[in-house]
């Protein structure tokens, strides 16, 4: 009797040929963006997976493992696997210490260059670096450093974020900087007083609103993996005033917590800081001085030798 190949779908326990794939494409998701193995994130890519020919499947999978990292194949299963759900202002207390402690103090240290470069790492669909470069402003504004006209805010400063994510999905949809939905939405915990950072796109779209051009035209947007052993393309030669990564060390084993973590250490300009998750730590090899606020953690690296 002869037929079309096989599915897996029949045989997908955990010990059957299904999961053993799966755990062969897990392995080599941890090796190429450090995200680590688990129970959900098998069961996820399984189901993926599941209808596809066992032939057809084994072969994918061996040229996934042959594939570099910023290959389309590899791209398109690790955006399968890491677009994670997000919203402006997550956690207020963080954007709080940032806008009236942090922010304040680096724009003191750097009144004379009048320049500020931050780097937002793992900013998803752009929410996290917008939000950076909102609240940067505000503080730029709060410090008498910047004017509210009616063409907006006006600064003579330089203000530079680059929002970083392994996704190419989520880069291009923060490249487009609009957002919407209500409930649980990306504006579910905006306070109001950002509110005019947003603008409504008007009828066509009435739940959709545009971030404002002052935040925009100081942001862009590349992909990067932080298991690179490179910076960003663009990343300043003195390294970022400011990086900022949250909430993405969860999905990252130890090894590649680690990795991560020099290399955004690294990225740091002496007298800057480096904002993490509240669970986030970071060695005291690295040298840097660690600030707490309210439901908020920092770490500022030391000024250079003169």
């Amino acid at each position: 009797m002869t037929g079309s190949a096989p599915s897996v779908s029949g045989a997908d326990g955990p010990d059957g040929p299904l999961y053993g794939l799966v755990r062969r494409l897990l392995d080599d998701v941890r090796r190429k963006a450090g995200i680590r193995h688990d129970r959900p994130l098998e069961r996820k890519l399984a189901r993926i997976l599941a209808a596809m020919p066992l032939p057809v499947l084994e072969e994918w999978v061996a040229r996934i493992e042959r594939a570099p990292a910023d290959s389309p194949d590899w791209l398109s299963l690790i955006e399968n696997l890491t677009i994670h759900e997000t919203y402006f202002f997550r956690d207020l207390p963080h954007h709080a210490y940032l806008r009236n402690h942090l922010l304040p103090r680096l724009i003191a240290d750097r009144h004379e260059a009048r320049t500020l470069r931050l780097w937002s790492a793992g900013c998803a669909t752009g929410e996290e670096a917008y939000g950076l470069a909102i609240v940067t402003l505000e503080a730029l504004a709060d410090a008498g450093e910047a004017q509210r006209t009616g063409h907006g805010l006006e600064t003579d400063w330089t203000v530079e974020v680059l929002g970083t994510d392994l996704s190419r999905v989520a880069v291009r949809q923060a490249v487009n900087a609009c957002y919407g939905g209500e409930g649980l939405g990306p504006f579910r915990e905006m306070p109001a007083e950002y509110g005019g950072w947003f603008v409504p796109l008007g009828s066509e779209a009435p739940l959709h609103r545009r971030v404002h051009a002052d935040a925009r035209r100081i942001v862009r947007f590349a992909r990067h993996n932080l298991m690179d052993r490179e910076l960003p393309d663009g990343a300043p030669t003195g390294g970022f005033d400011l990086v900022s990564c949250r909430n993405v060390m969860i999905y990252f084993d130890d090894d590649s917590r680690e990795r991560a973590l020099g290399l955004l250490a690294a990225a740091v300009a002496p007298g800057g800081w480096l904002v993490l998750g509240t669970t986030d730590r970071l060695a005291e090899r690295y040298g840097f001085e660690r600030h707490r606020g309210d439901r908020a953690l920092a770490y500022r690296r030391g000024e250079a030798a003169t």
